[in-house]
């Protein structure tokens, strides 16, 4: 299956063109979560943290809050040069380096009727300025067996228009409607016009385990 990544955003779809078209990283990490749940590669010289490290955060960086969904599993990483809880914790419209996050939200049947597709792809990523614009571009994605959901790009300019950051999202809900899973990376638009090879290999490196 291929995925393609689009955007409505004019400013920066030359950028997402030329990160999915490049070469791949060979130097990689896996992560997998303790229940077999899904895995994704990350290039290594990324950093990654752990639950246990997140919350000693509050609130947890680049894990929004929404309502009624949720996180029972997360993990967050980076792309800084050094390891530190404190690089999430930087608006993605300044960010010089990739941040993202994996998540799996408890949901219900009848929360998942409600989810809209700008849902998905919020729920994936926080932003830390509220003063932010959000333009959010959804196309269909599925992993098959009815794990279905959205891929996104999530453009960002702050409030005075001056600095743009991108997102790249993919989130699925469960045949049973009862978990929602999420894979996002992005950073400032300079950002992704260098690493966005890197940011969309590791997104796209996402696999839900479909014969759970």
């Amino acid at each position: 299956m291929k995925r393609t990544l689009r955007t409505g955003v004019v400013s920066v779809a030359a950028v997402l063109l030329i990160a999915a078209c490049g070469g791949g990283n060979s130097d990689t990490v896996t992560y997998r979560d303790a229940e077999n749940r899904s895995l994704f590669e990350l290039p290594n010289e990324w950093n990654l943290y752990r639950a246990d490290e997140l919350i000693q955060i509050v609130p947890v960086p680049f894990l929004p809050d929404i309502g009624g969904y949720r996180p029972i599993s997360f993990v967050a990483f980076d792309g800084a040069a050094g390891r530190s809880l404190d690089n999430l914790a930087v608006d993605v419209t300044t960010s010089p380096y990739p941040i993202g996050a994996h998540i799996i939200r408890q949901i219900s049947p009848d929360e998942k009727d409600l989810l809209s597709r700008r849902i998905m792809a919020l729920s994936a990523y926080d932003v830390m300025d509220g003063g932010q614009g959000v333009n959010v571009d959804t196309w269909d994605f599925t992993f098959g067996r009815d794990y279905k959901g959205i891929g996104a790009s999530v453009g960002l300019t702050n409030e005075d228009g001056r600095r743009q950051g991108l997102v790249y999202v993919l989130a699925v809900t469960n045949p049973e409607g009862t978990e929602l899973y999420s894979m996002a990376a992005g950073c400032s638009l300079d950002c992704f016009t260098r690493q966005g090879e890197q940011i969309v290999e590791a997104v796209d490196s996402w696999v839900v385990n479909t014969r759970r």
